[in-house]
C-alpha cells in the first residue's frame, strides 16, 4: 500500500481519468477527476465505506490519463468504462437505467434534452451517461452555448423573454434575438463538443462571433467573446496525448531499447488491412502518442489497387504510400515508428512505399499475429519479446486498435453495398 501512496503523490493535479488495476493488470475501476492527485488521494484516507475497502484490497496499480479539460475527462471516463467494463463500476452495468442526451435537430429550434430512450425521430443522441454525469455535461454546455432550454415544441414567439434569456443561458429565439442560421451553428457546435471534437466546437463559436461583429451586432459579439474566453480557459493546456503517465512512458522507452531505435517512438502509426470474404478491401491507420490513441488522426482507406483480387501485401504498399505522399503527408506529423499488421512480406512492402515517398529513414516493423514476433525491415530473424513485456503490450494495443478500426470500416462499406444492391 505504501508504494501505491507514493505513486498517487506523483499524479498531477490536472483534469483526467484514473484507472485502478488488480495484480493481473485488469482494470477494476475507472473514475474521472478535476484534480487527479487530490481525487485519488481521497481513497487512502480513513473511511467506513465497505465498497471502497474491498476495492482497495484488490488495488495493485494505478494508471491515469491527463485531459485538457473537465469536459474531456467526462467523455473519456464514459468511453473507458464502456471499453473495460470494470467490475466495480457497478452503476454502468445496466445501460438502460442511465440517460442519454438528445439534440433535437429534427426541430426548427433544436434543444438539448436528457432522455431515457432512443427513438427513430432523426434527432442526435449521445451517451449513455453514468450516474450524475449527464447533469454535469448539461451544466457545462449551458455555460457556453446559449440554445433554448424550454420544453415547447414547436417554439412559440413571445414579446417578453424568459428567465434563461435574462441570465444569459439562452440566445432568445422566441423574441427574435437570433436568426435560424446562427442558431443552428450553435447547435452544430454542441454536436461537435458531445462528439469529442472540442477544437471544432470552439471554431464554431469564433465563427459566430465574427459574423456578429461583421453585422455590427457588438452586443452579441461581446457576449460570444466572453464565452469563447471561458471555453478556452476550460480547454487550457488541452494535450491529452502529450501527458502520458509514467507507466506508458516506460512502455515507450522499453520499446526503444528492444528495437534499438535512436529516438524514443513517442508517435507510432499502425496499419491494418481488412477484406473479409475477399470483398470491399479497406485499410486503416491509427495513431498513438506516448502510448495513448490520437483518434483525431486516425485515417481510413478504400483499397483501389487490389479491389478485384485482395492481396494484403500489395494493399499495405498502397495505404502506406498514400499516407506519406500527397495532401495527407502535409496534414499529419511524421511518426517515430511505423507498424504494420503482418510479417516480413508486409514490412518489406511498407518499406518500398516509404522509399518511394522519400521517407525510408522512418523505422518500420511488423507484428505477426500467430507468434507475436516483431519483424524488421532488412532483417531475416524476428524479435521475440516476453509475453509480459510492456513494449509488446504497447504494440499489441496498437495492432488490435488498427484491426478494430479496419473491421468497423469494412462492415460499414459492406452494409452500404447491401443497401445499394
Amino acid at each position: 500500500m505504501s508504494s501505491l501512496k507514493e505513486k498517487f503523490k506523483s499524479l498531477p493535479n490536472k483534469p483526467g481519468v484514473y484507472l485502478f488495476k488488480d495484480k493481473n493488470d485488469l482494470v477494476i475501476y475507472v473514475g474521472k477527476a478535476n484534480a487527479l492527485r487530490k481525487r485519488v488521494a481521497s481513497y487512502f484516507r480513513k473511511h467506513d465505506d465497505i465498497k471502497t475497502g474491498i476495492l482497495l484490497e484488490r488495488l495493485y496499480d494505478i494508471d491515469y490519463i491527463v485531459t485538457g479539460s473537465e469536459m474531456d475527462a467526462l467523455v473519456l471516463e464514459d468511453q473507458m468504462i464502456k471499453r473495460y467494463k470494470p467490475r466495480y463500476n457497478v452503476a454502468q452495468r445496466d445501460d438502460k437505467a442511465y440517460p442519454l442526451l438528445k439534440l433535437t435537430v429534427n426541430e426548427k429550434w433544436p434543444r438539448l434534452l436528457m432522455v431515457r430512450k432512443k427513438v427513430k425521430d432523426k434527432a442526435l443522441y449521445f451517451g449513455r451517461f453514468r450516474g450524475g454525469m449527464v447533469r454535469e455535461v448539461l451544466k457545462l454546455i449551458k455555460r457556453f452555448f446559449p440554445v433554448r432550454w424550454c420544453r415547447e415544441s414547436p417554439l412559440k414567439m413571445r414579446e417578453q423573454p424568459c428567465l434563461y434569456y435574462r441570465i444569459g443561458s439562452c440566445s432568445g429565439p422566441c423574441i427574435g434575438k437570433i436568426g435560424e442560421e446562427e442558431y443552428k451553428s450553435l447547435v452544430k457546435a454542441i454536436a461537435l463538443l458531445l462528439g469529442g471534437k472540442t477544437g471544432n466546437a470552439l471554431i464554431k463559436l469564433k465563427d459566430e462571433m465574427w459574423r456578429a461583429s461583421k453585422k455590427q451586432d457588438y452586443e452579441k459579439a461581446s457576449y460570444l467573446r466572453d464565452r469563447i474566453k471561458a471555453f478556452e480557459k476550460m480547454m487550457e493546456g488541452k494535450a491529452l496525448h502529450k501527458n502520458p503517465s509514467p507507466r506508458l512512458l516506460s512502455e515507450v522507452k522499453e520499446l526503444q531499447k528492444a528495437l534499438r531505435l535512436k529516438k524514443a517512438p513517442m508517435r507510432i502509426e499502425g496499419f491494418d488491412i481488412s477484406n473479409i470474404s475477399g470483398t470491399n478491401p479497406v485499410g486503416s491507420m491509427v495513431t498513438f502518442y506516448g502510448g495513448l490513441p490520437l483518434k483525431d488522426e486516425y485515417r481510413k482507406f478504400k483499397i483501389i489497387s487490389t479491389r478485384e483480387r485482395p492481396d494484403d501485401v500489395a494493399s499495405i504498399f498502397e495505404v502506406v504510400k498514400r499516407r506519406y505522399t500527397g495532401a495527407l503527408s502535409k496534414k499529419l506529423s511524421l511518426p517515430d515508428l511505423i507498424m504494420v499488421d503482418g510479417g516480413k512480406g508486409q514490412v518489406e512492402s511498407g518499406l518500398k512505399a516509404l522509399r518511394e515517398a522519400g521517407l525510408s529513414k522512418i523505422p518500420i516493423i511488423g507484428l505477426a499475429k500467430k507468434e507475436e514476433a516483431i519483424y524488421r525491415a532488412g532483417k531475416n530473424r524476428p524479435i521475440s519479446l516476453s509475453k509480459r513485456s510492456e513494449a509488446l503490450k504497447l504494440l499489441q494495443r496498437i495492432r488490435d486498435e488498427a484491426h478494430r478500426f479496419a473491421i468497423a470500416f469494412h462492415r460499414q462499406r459492406r452494409r452500404k453495398g447491401m443497401v445499394a444492391g
